[in-house]
C-alpha cells in the first residue's frame, strides 16, 4: 500500500467511501441475513424498507467515484494485480481456514475452482469493476473528445435506455438491473462528467452558497428515497386487481430495488454531490477508507456469508421487536470493524512483502517485459 497516495486522497470522498461500504455491509445483513424475509411486523418492516432504500446508493456511489477520479488518471496494471491478489488471497485463506475448522468440506475439484483467479460465483462487483477499469483508458479518450453538449446528450440518451426504459418495463424492453458492465460504464460517464463539468458551477447552482447547495442535495436525496418507497409500497396494494395492473405493479416492485432505477441514480448523484461540498482533511479517514475493499472481500465471501449470519444469530430469526433494529446496526458495525482489522493486518503483511528487494526485482523484470510487448506508457 502506497502511504504517500493515502495522504493525497480527498477525505470528503474517502468519508463517503467509508459510509458507502458500511451501507453495503448493512444491506447484506438485511438481505443475506434474511432480516427482511423474516420480518412479519408491519411497523418494523416499514422502517427496514426505508433503511434499505436509504442505503441502496452504495454501489452506484463507488462507480461514480471511479468515474470522477479515474477519468483524470492513468491506467495502472499494478492496480489490476493488486485487486486480483487481494481477492485470491482472501478466497484461499478462507477456504483453508474453514476447511481446517471443519466449517466446510470441499472436494479436489471445488478446491481447484476456489483457488482460481476468477470465481464466477462471487465478487460480482470486483469482476465488473475490473472490466470497467480496463476500459477506462478508452473511455477517457472518448470523454476528452466529446463537447459538453454532446456529452449531455449522451448521458440523457443512456439514462433513457439504461434506466428509465428498464424501470418502466421491468427489464423486458431492455434488461438492466444495474449489475451489468454497461450500467457501470454509464455511471462512470456520469462521474467523469461531474469532474469535468462540476454541477455546483452550473448556472442554476452557481449563485447558491455551499450550505444551501448541501440542503438542496439532501432534499433531492430524501425526495427520491420517499418516492421510491411509496412507488414500491403502492405497487403491492394494486396487485391481483387485473392482468394489466398486475404486470405494471410487479415491474415497479422489482425495478425499485435495482441499481439502475432512475430515482436511485439521481439519489446517488445527490449523495455524491453532498460529500463533494465537504472540506475535510484527515489521515485517519483516508486510512480507514483504504480498508473498504478488504471489508467487502471478507464479509461477502460465499463461505463467510453462509457462516457469519448463523453464528451471529440473524439468519432464520423472526423480527418482532423494534430493539432488533439496533441489534442489526450493532451487528453491521461489528462485522465492519472486524473485517477492517483483518484487512489492516493483510495490508501490513503485503507491504512488507512488496518492499522486499526480491519483490522489487521481480516486478521490475515483469513490467520491463510487458512494456517490451505492449509498449504501455504506465503499467506500474
Amino acid at each position: 500500500m502506497d502511504t504517500k497516495r493515502i495522504t493525497k486522497r480527498e477525505s470528503n470522498y474517502e468519508l463517503m467511501r467509508i459510509i458507502a461500504m458500511f451501507f453495503i455491509v448493512l444491506s447484506h445483513v438485511l438481505i443475506h441475513g434474511k432480516v427482511l424475509e423474516n420480518c412479519h411486523h408491519k411497523g418494523i418492516m416499514i422502517i427496514l424498507l426505508l433503511i434499505n432504500f436509504f442505503i441502496n446508493v452504495h454501489v452506484n456511489s463507488f462507480v461514480l467515484l471511479s468515474g470522477f477520479f479515474q477519468s483524470k488518471s492513468k491506467f495502472k496494471q499494478s492496480k489490476v494485480w493488486s485487486i486480483i491478489n487481494a481477492s485470491l488471497f482472501y478466497r484461499v485463506v478462507i477456504i483453508i481456514l474453514f476447511s481446517i475448522l471443519g466449517i466446510i468440506s470441499l472436494n479436489k475439484l471445488e478446491l481447484l475452482y476456489g483457488f482460481s483467479f476468477i470465481d464466477t460465483l462471487e465478487y460480482w462487483f470486483i469482476k465488473t469493476y475490473l472490466l470497467l477499469y480496463c476500459l477506462s483508458p478508452f473511455l477517457n479518450k472518448f470523454i476528452n473528445n466529446l463537447s459538453k453538449k454532446d456529452y449531455q446528450k449522451l448521458i440523457a440518451l443512456l439514462f433513457v435506455i439504461l434506466s428509465i426504459i428498464p424501470f418502466i418495463t421491468g427489464g423486458e424492453g431492455f434488461e438492466n438491473d444495474g449489475y451489468s458492465l454497461y450500467s457501470f460504464v454509464f455511471l462512470y460517464l456520469i462521474g467523469a462528467y461531474l469532474r469535468k463539468y462540476p454541477l455546483k458551477k452550473c448556472y442554476i447552482f452557481k449563485p447558491l452558497s455551499n450550505r444551501l447547495y448541501q440542503l438542496i442535495m439532501i432534499f433531492i436525496f430524501i425526495s427520491c428515497l420517499i418516492i421510491n418507497y411509496l412507488l414500491n409500497s403502492y405497487s403491492f396494494t394494486i396487485l391481483d386487481i387485473n392482468e394489466i395492473l398486475d404486470k405494471v405493479s410487479q415491474n415497479i416492485v422489482n425495478s425499485c430495488k435495482w441499481y439502475s432505477n432512475p430515482l436511485l441514480i439521481i439519489q446517488s448523484v445527490a449523495f455524491f454531490e453532498f460529500f463533494g461540498t465537504l472540506r475535510i482533511k484527515s489521515k485517519i479517514i483516508n486510512k480507514i477508507a483504504s480498508l473498504s475493499f478488504g471489508i467487502y472481500l471478507i464479509h461477502d465471501n460465499t463461505y463467510v456469508r453462509n457462516f457469519i449470519y448463523k453464528f451471529l444469530s440473524i439468519q432464520g430469526k423472526l423480527v418482532i421487536s423494534y430493539k432488533f433494529i439496533f441489534f442489526i446496526l450493532f451487528i453491521t458495525f461489528y462485522i465492519y470493524m472486524s473485517c477492517a482489522i483483518i484487512e489492516f493486518i493483510r495490508q501490513v503483511i503485503f507491504k512488507f512483502i512488496y518492499d522486499r528487494k526480491i519483490s522489487k526485482w521481480i516486478r521490475s523484470k515483469y513490467y520491463l517485459y510487458i512494456n517490451s510487448i505492449f509498449n504501455f506508457e504506465d503499467t506500474k
